[in-house]
């Protein structure tokens, strides 16, 4: 036998990535969105900045390996250095034994416990009791398990009695099961409440997560001041770059305005075979009733082809009926480079203020990622330009637009955030028979500032402006944002149009 000190494995340890997108979703009017993607992004840096012990970790870490003069050029090849009071190593057998204050770290990754064993020829690595885990990113980890057991060289492991914080979400398990691409959590909870005992929580017998992709909950429950507030067998919900935006954790949503009256939606989504499922938004309104929409859709590498019937709201209130609609979509990356394609088309029977036409639709889009226009990425440029083709058979009707927008966006500090957007739009509701999706004029200079005023309360005013017509101002929009911890209400007043509305939105689970 050989005693050490302390061992370098070189061996692979591939972190599993938890790392969250938020892409622009624009509003019609006034682009508001814009803001409250900046605002997103904000709070998550909040929330890790409240992670002091992460923060301290780091640089423990960094101090140790400047001393030891350990310097990590590739972190997927980062070595693993086994450390303890006791250390015994067979390096005939490969076996590894370490007792009294233990240290497993790999690159920003550490294990501490009392007691672990394991092979460095095969990768195991047991722990029989209580250990904790940190680990500085992708994803951030400051966890404690019952008993541990890994293997690096097939990135496979399993943990018992899981408890702490994976990125800004707080979980537990009875047992979390790591594969190269994903995990499960059996019997678990996650929320992004602090508190010992949550005001809110999702829990679910078995929770899949694929990073970057989608997460899958059966049997879950949505918890609210220990209450269930919904619970379905299934519950499934893009995540991370997958999530087109903001992560969809409860199904439903509650608003108030002066055209629909109290409005509660709720999005039922069942999958059928692989690829294929069959959902229902469902919405109630007490001025108009139900205002459902049905469907089924196939997706699959970019592609996605869906069948859909029901009534539909867009962002100026404006409803359309579609007895029927065919959509098939597909967008991809082009290659290596900044751009994105997005390639729409549908085939439907509209029908709006009593017109109903046989629609056809042909969308082909460019995006081109964020362009930073200083160091720290404060200052964006969002471009994109497309093309549309659509005939309409009610009277035999083509409208073939040409579509471009630009948005600077500007974080003036960490209070305040600003953005100013030309769009140009040949076709609008001036000229096309269906005013549903469309923005009230061609030509549009947008502009609005957002202000946060402390951790709970933030105020926007955005505006639009008719280019066409001597910048005459359009839409004049004031919003008050207010966190109620687990639900942050958007109180919205439009004066131009002298509208209201108020919109509970439930918090990201």
């Amino acid at each position: 036998m050989k005693i050490e000190s302390k061992i370098l494995l070189a061996l692979s340890f591939s972190a599993i990535s938890l790392c969250t997108y938020q892409g622009q979703v624009f509003a019609s009017d006034t682009d508001v969105e814009i803001l409250n993607f900046v605002e997103d992004q904000r709070k998550e840096q909040r929330e890790e900045a409240k992670n002091t012990e992460i923060k301290d970790f780091k640089e423990e870490l960094d101090a140790e390996y400047a001393r030891d003069g350990i310097v990590i050029n590739d972190s997927e090849k980062a070595p693993i250095i086994f450390e303890g009071k006791d250390i015994m190593y067979n390096s005939v057998t490969g076996d590894v034994y370490g007792k009294g204050d233990v240290k497993i770290t790999q690159n920003y990754s550490r294990m501490t416990t009392e007691d672990a064993q394991g092979n460095l020829n095969s990768g195991d690595v047991k722990i029989p009791q209580k250990a904790h885990m940190m680990q500085v990113a992708n994803p951030t980890l400051n966890i404690n398990s019952e008993k541990t057991q890994y293997n690096y060289n097939e990135k496979t492991g399993v943990m018992e009695g899981l408890k702490g914080r994976i990125d800004n979400r707080y979980v537990s398990g009875e047992q979390v099961e790591f594969y190269p691409d994903y995990y499960v959590i059996y019997n678990g909870t996650m929320t992004r409440c602090p508190a010992k005992k949550p005001d809110y929580y999702l829990s679910a017998d078995k929770i899949e997560i694929y990073p970057d992709d989608h997460m899958v909950a059966y049997n879950a429950k949505f918890y609210i001041k220990g209450q269930v507030v919904y619970q379905t067998k299934e519950y499934r919900t893009k995540i991370g770059a997958n999530s087109d935006g903001k992560e969809d954790w409860m199904p439903f949503r509650i608003r108030w305005n002066d055209d629909d009256g109290l409005t509660i939606g709720y999005n039922y989504n069942q999958e059928i075979v692989d690829n294929v499922n069959a959902y229902a938004n469902l919405k109630y309104t007490t001025k108009h009733d139900m205002r459902n929409v049905y469907g089924v859709g196939w997706s699959n590498a970019g592609s996605s082809f869906n069948i859909e019937s029901g009534k539909y709201e867009d962002d100026d209130d404006i409803w359309l009926k579609k007895e029927i609609a065919y959509i098939y979509n597909y967008g991809q990356r082009i290659g290596d480079t900044p751009l994105r394609f997005n390639l729409r088309n549908e085939y439907g029977l509209w029908e709006e203020y009593g017109k109903k036409s046989w629609h056809r639709e042909h969308n082909l889009s460019l995006y081109h990622d964020p362009i930073r226009l200083d160091e720290n990425g404060k200052v964006r440029l969002f471009p994109s330009i497309g093309y549309k083709l659509v005939h309409e058979d009610y009277d035999d009707s083509n409208y073939n637009s040409l579509y471009y927008d630009v948005t600077l966006l500007s974080e003036f500090n960490d209070r305040l955030a600003g953005y100013l957007g030309y769009h140009y739009s040949r076709v609008s509701q001036e000229n096309t028979l269906f005013d549903y999706g469309l923005n009230d004029y061609s030509k549009k200079v947008s502009a609005g500032f957002s202000y946060t005023i402390d951790d709970k309360n933030r105020i926007v005013v955005a505006t639009g402006y008719d280019a066409s017509d001597s910048l005459r101002i359009r839409d004049l929009d004031y919003y008050w944002y207010h966190d109620w911890h687990c639900v942050e209400t958007e109180l919205k007043y439009e004066q131009k149009k002298d509208k209201w509305s108020l919109h509970f939105n439930f918090l990201n689970f």
